[in-house]
């Protein structure tokens, strides 16, 4: 583990009565809200690094067999005033590593984790395939994202799909309380160790060539085919982080970026001068092409990521002013991704870890007072406005997954990005509902399961709940 700098928080009490949603008005929790500043008290200069055990290959089998992270009190999350930035990095790194470690011909994920619906109901399998179907398909907003036909074998656009995986420890303690009344669990949060992936999937008759690709054998919409795996949410819980670590993979080259080098006081139409899976070559895009239309019908295939790593910027290409500072955590999540990608040899070298986000839960006691936090920011979780409290990076998103909202859900401008309307994962995952188990989209889909609600109003609950939320933004 390399050395770290670690900061100092200046506590500055300020008396808030905070009221969430619609749940949490009735518990009217107040609660001191510590707002913190930094000082830097320790020169670092030394760039945030894999460990050389991730990179151990069984003599064997001739596999890498990463070891899991430490997550408990006695790992550096136990004391929330020496854990560093890197730290946080460091873990998102090695749990992947973990995860993808092969067992038995397949990486751990697939043979050690449940695949779950968003209910969290096992799904059925044979042979502990991927299994896709019609309702996998569609992205929080309400889109559904398509590929480059012309990068495909058939000259076909082919629609993206999403699987849902937990570990035991999170689908236990989902089913423990999912039945219990809401006032049972308002002080609950998730044990450590609790895990949750999320996985964008495309045929792979989408890609001609698939040799940077896992690729495996599914079941999709009753049909056996081969897929291809293009991003992964990684979202775990380690001690004093109820909210979970939400870090983010991609493959390397799916989508081309925005230019903010080239930006002043207007946006600049992106193109690429090759295929991408996302982009066809030639073609130009604008805002228009990653704003949400809640439409399938309409959805555009020519997508671009705006800000890399989920760090955000300005025009002149400058880090834009937020709750966590840089250009430390950029050029950490930097550092390790070169670090890494220098190691890593197998099929998982194509991948790049594209940042996460948390919460500085510092000055609340683990567990019950840091939820209790939570509750209290209610939808104002997400607020990376500086003084607050999400750590990392601050506009996280995948670009398979959080496609249509890179820029939060009414964009006018790309240029023009502010805190105020930026979006990362606590836009739509907060513990407004009450608890912060609710942080969960799958403990809600299993809460609402036991009311008798079906998948499909599972997720129409789930769409109007944004669309009241961009309501109150507006």
């Amino acid at each position: 583990m390399n050395n770290f700098k670690f900061l100092i928080g200046i506590p500055v009490l300020l008396f808030l009565m905070i009221i969430s949603c619609k749940d949490t008005k009735d518990q009217k929790i107040q609660l001191d809200q510590k707002t913190e500043a930094y000082v830097e008290i320790a020169t670092d200069d030394t760039s945030c690094l894999s460990d050389s055990s991730w990179f151990h290959v069984d003599p064997v089998s001739g596999k890498r067999k990463t070891p899991a992270p430490a997550e408990d009190s006695t790992s550096v999350f136990g004391n929330n005033v020496t854990v560093s930035n890197c730290n946080f990095h460091q873990w998102s790194w090695q749990k992947f590593l973990w995860l993808t470690n092969d067992v038995s011909g397949r990486p751990l994920f697939m043979d050690s984790l449940i695949q779950v619906n968003s209910h969290t109901v096992p799904v059925t399998t044979v042979d502990k395939k991927i299994v896709l179907s019609s309702m996998d398909n569609i992205q929080a907003t309400g889109d559904i994202l398509n590929t480059n036909k012309s990068f495909g074998t058939n000259n076909t656009s082919h629609t993206v799909y999403y699987s849902i995986h937990v570990d035991s420890t999170l689908y236990k303690s989902i089913h423990k309380y999912a039945p219990m009344e809401k006032t049972a669990y308002a002080d609950a949060s998730f044990p450590v160790g609790a895990l949750e992936l999320k996985i964008a999937w495309v045929a792979a008759a989408a890609i001609k060539d698939t040799s940077s690709y896992f690729v495996t054998d599914a079941i999709v919409e009753g049909e056996a085919m081969k897929i291809a795996l293009l991003g992964m949410h990684v979202v775990g819980i380690v001690y004093n982080h109820p909210e979970f670590i939400w870090a983010t993979f991609e493959h390397q080259d799916l989508a081309p970026y925005y230019d903010w080098e080239a930006t002043t006081t207007s946006d600049i139409p992106v193109t690429s001068k090759t295929n991408k899976l996302l982009f066809e070559a030639g073609a130009t895009a604008t805002i228009a092409n990653i704003t949400s239309n809640n439409d399938p019908k309409t959805d555009s295939t020519n997508v671009f990521a705006v800000n890399r790593y989920g760090v955000p910027r300005q025009a002149g290409n400058t880090f834009l002013e937020t709750s966590q500072k840089e250009p430390k955590n950029y050029n950490n999540i930097d550092a390790i991704n070169t670090d890494v990608h220098t190691k890593l040899t197998d099929i998982w070298h194509n991948y790049f870890y594209n940042g996460s986000i948390w919460i500085n839960t510092e000055n609340y006691s683990y567990p019950t007072e840091q939820a209790q936090l939570l509750v209290s920011l209610g939808t104002t979780l997400r607020d990376p406005s500086p003084g607050k409290l999400p750590r990392g990076s601050v506009a996280a998103y995948n670009i398979t997954m959080e496609t249509y909202e890179q820029l939060g859900f009414t964009p006018t401008t790309i240029h023009g990005q502010n805190v105020g309307a930026m979006g990362n994962c606590f836009s739509c995952h907060s513990a407004s509902r009450g608890s912060s188990l609710n942080i969960s989209h799958i403990f809600n889909g299993a809460v609402g399961n036991k009311k008798g609600n079906t998948i499909k109003q599972t997720k129409q609950k789930h769409l109007d709940e944004i669309k009241a939320f961009i309501k109150q933004m507006k």
